[in-house]
């Protein structure tokens, strides 16, 4: 099977909640692989997980994003966050756990694992401080 076949099956069978989970899957494996690969790797892992946050931030921020209001803004502030995190990620500043917690706490939203009543907490996970 080609991966233009396989990328077509996905795209009819995943709904987006799915197809978003496994982006997270994909980027956070890649954040937990990086450091034994070393600092190149790190930056390209953190760069490909930032850039799934500011996607998701342009989703976020557009009028036809059907989510509530307020968790539109703590998924934003949360990507936000992610954005100044990974520069510090980066250069090697910053670890990259908090980076990877805050995807797999994002997973868990995304699989519904989470109790209804702390949907708000579940996707407003606790941030650490900014480096530095």
């Amino acid at each position: 099977m080609s991966v233009a076949a396989y990328q077509k099956v996905n795209q009819n069978t995943e709904n987006p909640r799915q197809t978003e989970y496994r982006a997270f899957a994909i980027f956070t494996r890649a954040l937990e692989e990086a450091e034994e690969k070393g600092p190149v790797a790190v930056v390209k892992a953190v760069a490909e997980n930032n850039q799934l946050w500011l996607t998701l931030q342009m989703d976020l921020a557009s009028e036809a994003n059907q989510l509530p209001k307020e968790l539109r803004a703590q998924l934003l502030s949360i990507s936000l966050w992610v954005n100044r995190y990974s520069s510090a990620a980066m250069k090697g500043e910053a670890s990259l756990d908090p980076l990877i917690t805050v995807n797999k706490q994002i997973m868990e939203g995304l699989r519904g694992n989470v109790k209804q009543q702390n949907t708000d907490t579940a996707a407003s996970p606790t941030l650490p401080s900014d480096p530095v």
